[in-house]
């Protein structure tokens, strides 16, 4: 009888193993969502999500059993994949201008550096983004994240540095020169055999060098991404050379007319200036598309565009509410540039300008809509700080401009993960896919505000759940309502539950973003915020923004201005990087040139100053500009002394001296600069003006 038992009970447990006691035990379930099929643009109602570690592992219907660790009630909801940003700057997120971003990504400021990804973004459910232009000296940190995705952080795929032609000017940190087209080709299998698989070709890119390095990086299977304007590359040159991958809805208009003539003409058309302002730049990229509209020769050009590249299979990033928010057509404002910070656009235009701007404005977005039903495939890219919030307000223009809201979602998922090369692992809900999806409290279907409100973000198969940053919030409120609201605004909110608790990496870059924008005032009271929570902590902010603060105050010509700011942070961050030219040139302000020298004898030897031939040169030459041509002989002179075989130092030498007349000084400095280089042109040329040959 026991036997019989033994027997019976083998056989039950049996039973049962097929039922619920040997299913697959998941990880997490989103029970019952109406999943958005994102390659064929349909809502499946009634579906359960299966997740197991970050990957999606089954899609069953919503009635059938499951066993999963943790269940998260869909309730019908709309379940969306995660969004993309395939146009962003990691350099945007640190300050009012990427001017004053590091140089480098040190050990200790990772974290900040990686945060901001996840502020910025993460936060408003893009998941990925595509960081189009960066130092090169960032590449090694980045290049790692890229590697080893994290569900506290939004993906990130590099392209590193933005790449141009040699040019006889100082380039942006990001901005990476090529010197010929050999050297492309190096450039891209150096970036090759580093890992990256995009690359980001700008503007200043010259044909030469675009050609080879595009035949270069098909061999090595890397995407290139590029900026055409200008009429140095056109899109239908790039298109012939294989590019698919175009940045900004705005760059269209050169490849169908030239900037040379109609900027004049388009100008005078709606009495506009030459854009003093980059708000005012972006008004006048909407501005062309009623230029366009109002000729029927150009816009019959740029349909034929249109048609072309998408038989070319060609896709192309928006950027489009930094122009919604110069032509003041959305509700979020955005900037490519957010020095100085401000809630509105820089333009001062007449009430009949800006009737003709709400008319481009649609003008443009009637062109968007066309793109996008020819076949030319639109993604996001927001190409600005706040690049989360930029994007979903992006998609709000999409819809307000007649695209239908499957198709805005498409453009928001599928179709960036595509043109990227990504939709092996993302951008479609399937099984095998990674479990980075967005559940929606609204649904966008019923009103298209719902894309801007709550959703339940999952990142990497794990629920993500960010608190609100205080030193962030504190920032908004101190340039919204003053330091005075701000200082009792955080008393009243640092015990909140709704906030993480005060972060002094946070508050170290409100502090930075506030030098950077000159709110020396506020920075001072963040600072105090800072010191009274970290009493035993030193901040310590980033010396570019030191330094080419005061030098921007000095260049527009606020001395007093320039020296408190200096001071400030003199007294106030004292192991922050220094320079000596600076310091030289704050003495020659405030005590004149004796000291100046003296102080320069004291600290030339002083390892805490960086000491670089060209900010000195370039001390000499702001003197120069500020009417101030003895002061920079002297430092010309000093910098001699410091670099006697520098040809361009005795150039510069003999430059000052011929400002203020000296032309027998002038002639020997121009001749010992090309007896130390010999193919200086200008120096020769300079030499003839002054009646003397170079011989």
């Amino acid at each position: 009888m026991k036997k019989y038992a033994v027997l019976f009970m083998g056989f039950l447990c049996l039973v049962l193993s097929f039922s619920s006691c040997s299913q697959t035990k998941y990880d997490l379930a989103l029970k019952n969502v109406a999943l958005f099929d994102s390659k064929n643009k349909k809502v499946l109602e009634n579906k359960t999500v299966l997740i197991k570690a970050d990957t999606i592992a089954a899609i069953i219907d919503a009635s059938t059993n499951f066993v999963s660790k943790e269940i998260i009630a869909g309730g019908n909801r709309l379940l969306t994949p995660g969004f993309i940003d395939t146009h962003t700057h990691l350099m945007q997120n640190y300050s009012s201008s990427s001017d004053y971003a590091p140089e480098y990504i040190e050990e200790g400021n990772q974290d900040l550096a990686r945060n901001l990804m996840t502020q910025m973004y993460l936060a408003y459910g893009i998941t990925t983004i595509i960081d189009m232009g960066q130092p090169e000296e960032w590449i090694e940190v980045t290049l790692n994240w890229q590697k080893n995705p994290s569900p506290e952080y939004p993906n990130l795929f590099i392209c590193g540095g933005s790449i141009v032609s040699d040019a006889n000017y100082r380039q942006p940190q990001h901005h990476i020169e090529v010197m010929n087209p050999d050297d492309g080709r190096k450039k891209v299998r150096e970036y090759a055999k580093k890992g990256l698989k995009h690359m980001k070709f700008y503007r200043k890119l010259r044909k030469p060098e675009f050609e080879a390095m595009v035949d270069e990086a098909k061999k090595l299977d890397i995407t290139i991404n590029t900026h055409t304007d200008n009429n140095v590359v056109t899109i239908d040159e790039a298109l012939e050379m294989g590019v698919q991958n175009f940045e900004h809805f705005f760059t269209l208009t050169p490849s169908i007319l030239n900037y040379d003539v109609h900027w004049k003409a388009m100008n005078e058309k709606y009495g506009l200036q030459m854009s003093p302002s980059i708000d005012e730049f972006a008004a006048h990229m909407v501005f062309f598309f009623s230029y366009i509209k109002e000729n029927p020769e150009f816009e019959e050009k740029l349909m034929g565009l249109f048609d072309r590249m998408a038989a070319k299979g060609a896709t192309l990033s928006t950027a489009l509410n930094v122009l919604a928010s110069a032509a003041r057509k959305t509700e979020f404002f955005t900037s490519f540039e957010y020095f100085p910070i401000r809630r509105t656009p820089m333009v001062d235009y007449s009430e009949e300008q800006q009737k003709q701007l709400d008319e481009a404005f649609e003008a443009m977005m009637l062109y968007v809509k066309k793109a996008h039903e020819k076949g030319v495939k639109i993604r996001v890219g927001s190409d600005c700080r706040y690049g989360g919030r930029a994007m979903l307000h992006e998609l709000l223009l999409f819809h307000n401009a007649g695209i239908p809201m499957e198709d805005v979602l498409q453009i928001a998922t599928l179709n960036g993960y595509e043109s990227m090369k990504l939709d092996q692992d993302y951008g479609t809900i399937e099984v095998g896919k990674k479990a980075d999806l967005l559940l929606f409290d609204k649904n966008p279907f019923e009103d298209n505000k719902n894309l801007l409100y709550k959703k339940t973000i999952i990142k990497g198969g794990k629920l993500f759940s960010p608190k609100k940053s205080l030193a962030y919030d504190l920032q908004d409120i101190i340039i919204d309502e003053g330091k005075e609201r701000g200082l009792k605004w955080f008393e009243e909110m640092k015990s909140k539950q709704i906030y993480e608790s005060a972060d002094k990496d946070e508050l170290k870059n409100v502090v930075s973003t506030f030098l950077g924008d000159g709110r020396v005032e506020d920075a001072k009271t963040v600072l105090g915020i800072f010191k009274e929570n970290f009493p035993n902590q030193i901040m310590n902010v980033d010396g570019t923004i030191l330094t080419n603060g005061t030098y921007a105050r000095l260049r527009n010509k606020n001395y007093k201005e320039a020296i408190a700011f200096y001071e400030f942070g003199q007294s106030n961050f004292s192991k922050s990087e220094k320079t000596l030219p600076l310091a030289v040139l704050i003495t020659i302000l405030k005590e004149g040139i004796s000291e100046a020298k003296l102080h320069y004898e004291s600290i030339k030897n002083d390892n805490s100053f960086i000491f670089n031939e060209d900010e000195m040169n370039g001390v000499g030459y702001l003197l120069l500009q500020l009417d101030k041509p003895q002061e920079a002989i002297t430092i010309f002179n000093l910098n001699i002394k410091a670099f006697p075989n520098s040809w361009n130092v005795y150039d510069s030498m003999g430059e000052a001296y011929m400002s203020v007349g000296q032309k027998t000084l002038a002639i020997q400095n121009y001749k010992k600069s090309i007896e130390l280089n010999p193919e200086n042109e200008y120096g020769k040329e300079q030499l003839k003006k002054l009646g003397a040959s170079h011989k």
